[in-house]
This record gives C-alpha cells, structure tokens and sequence, in this order.
C-alpha cells in the first residue's frame, strides 16, 4: 500500500536534507515523497532538489501560503494514503510502518490513524523531548467528540500526527488557501468531521520542532482575521454533528482561549458575536461552573469589557 509523504517548504534551507533523509530510513518502503517548494528565497530548492529520484519529487511554485503548497503536493501524489509533514519536522522510523498496519487491519477507508507527538528544540538527537498533551488513546467511534475535546483543550493535535486515505480527502475538498493561522486545525476539522472513526497507534509518533517564529505564534491582523474564519469553520463542523448544549460549550470555549493570547478587541468582538449566536450570555462565567476557569483567568476588568460588547450587539 503506498504512502505519499506531502511536504510544504518555504525558506526551510536549514532542515529540509535532514527532514527528507528522516523519511527516506522510514521502515514503510512502499512510499513516496512529494514536495513543494513555495516561492523561497533561500536555497531550500536546491537542496531538496538534490535528493530527487524515484521516490522523491520536487516542484516549485510562486509564494501562495503552505495550504496552497500542500494542495499542489496532493494533486501530484500518487498514493493511497496520505501522510503531511512540515518541512523541519521528523517522524518516528517505524511511524508509517505501524500506521499502515493499523489501517490494513480495520479496512476502512473512512477511518484516520493518529499518532502521538513530541516537542523538541533544537537537534532532535541531543534534546529533551517533551509530549504534547496528545490524542487519548482510546478509539473514537464517534468523531464529534473528539473534535469537542479539541474544542475543551483536552489535547493539542497537528497535521502530521494524521494518517488518511485520500478518497477521504477527496471528498472532503483542499485547503483553505485564505487561511494563515490555524488552516491545518480547520482543514483537519473538516476531515474528522467526516470521517467514520478515528484510532490512536501508539507505536509511531511525530517530533514537532518549537521554533518562537512559527507562523503559529505570530498575532498580525491577517493572523487574528485567519483564527476567526478557522475557529467559525471548526465549530460550525462540531454543531452540524451535534448540535446540542455540550457541544456549543465546547465551541465557545474555543473561542474564548483566543482572547487572552490576542489582546485584541477586534478579536474581543467577532468572538463575542458568535458566542451570542452559540446561545451564550458573556454575564454567565461568574456564575455557570464550566466557564470559572475562564473567568479567573481573563479577570473582572475584561470579562466586563466582553459584557458591553456583547449587550451593544
């Protein structure tokens, strides 16, 4: 059963040759790697460039966003499962191997494999790895619940934890291309979402490297309008699965854990908004139990300026 690896890359000169010999050692050989080179302006090209073979084929194209490179890289891969993999990110040898396993013995093309994730810094041989408050390890036979214990914070997932048939992904459409910040947690919602099941295999795992500059750390207003679609996608996903009182919990939540990392009062009152629309009164964190987390981390001052906005809409 071959696997096509989809690798995005953009100025990633300084970890692509070790990224690419990282899946070349992987124990699956039945796989190919496709990359996408995203307008760079260093010699990430050439690099990848060097190692192409068979297995291994590169492409280029002008500066459209990871999300548009990762769309290219499915359209020109050939496998029947799909495994994406940031370009300074590493997985487990036997990664594949346990993911494909898994999937052969469930035979169903509607179902993800997920793995489990390390944090590391630096090389990843000679520090510490630090796990991620990664997926349970129970099955979920229904995927609305776990897409509510994103929402609820309970576990941190990335793209390259998923394994997927790409029939799967073919239905459910590419990525979003307008987005910058958090598009693999509303394309994967998407993809959960209509899946029939998802498994954890605990016998492969992702090595995520925690750079500060990260897209996902950055907080422009381009960023905060991305989180804003993302996260009204995501929870749109949640309800038509289930539209019932937990899960709309869930959703305001997820809005809410953006307030106190953005600071912004354009976020402050599109999240407000569809806090509303979700059913819920911005008033009720003093009082509902779910929300005095919340409350004692936001603090009376804002949790007041979140009130005027919500009664002025």
């Amino acid at each position: 059963m071959k696997v096509s690896v989809l690798i995005p890359m953009y100025n990633a000169e300084k970890y692509i040759s070790a990224t690419i010999e990282n899946v070349l050692k992987q124990t699956w050989s039945d796989l190919e790697i496709i990359i996408v080179d995203d307008g760079s302006t260093d010699n990430s090209y050439t690099l990848a460039k060097q190692y192409e073979s068979e297995k291994v084929h590169v492409y280029k194209q002008i500066n459209k966003g990871a999300s548009a490179a990762r769309n290219l890289a499915f359209e020109k891969s050939t496998g029947e499962l799909i495994q994406y993999l940031d370009a300074d990110d590493f997985l487990s040898f036997n990664k594949i191997e346990a993911q494909v396993q898994l999937y052969t013995k469930i035979n169903d093309k509607d179902a993800i494999i997920a793995s489990g994730i390390l944090l590391f810094d630096g090389d990843v041989m000679e520090t510490i790895c630090i796990p991620h408050r990664q997926m349970s390890t129970s099955y979920y036979n229904k995927p609305v619940d776990l897409l509510i214990d994103i929402c609820l914070e309970k576990y941190i997932v990335q793209s390259s934890i998923w394994f997927v048939h790409r029939d799967l992904l073919t239905r459910v459409g590419g990525w979003n291309e307008q987005l910058t910040l958090n598009d693999d947690g509303e394309y994967f919602f998407r993809v959960v979402g209509q899946s029939s099941g998802v498994y954890f295999c605990s016998k492969g795992a992702v090595f995520y490297r925690n750079t500060p500059q990260s897209l996902s750390k950055q907080v422009s207003q381009k960023a905060i309008e991305s989180q804003l679609l993302a996260t009204k996608v995501m929870t749109q996903v949640v309800t038509g699965l289930e539209n019932s009182k937990r899960a709309r919990a869930a959703c305001v939540n997820f809005y809410m854990q953006y307030i106190t990392r953005f600071h912004s009062d354009y976020y402050n009152e599109c999240a407000t908004k569809e806090i509303r629309r979700l059913g819920f009164n911005i008033n009720t964190f003093k009082k509902d139990k779910l929300y005095k987390v919340a409350y004692s981390i936001l603090g009376q001052k804002l949790i007041k300026k979140l009130s005027k906005i919500y009664h002025r809409g």
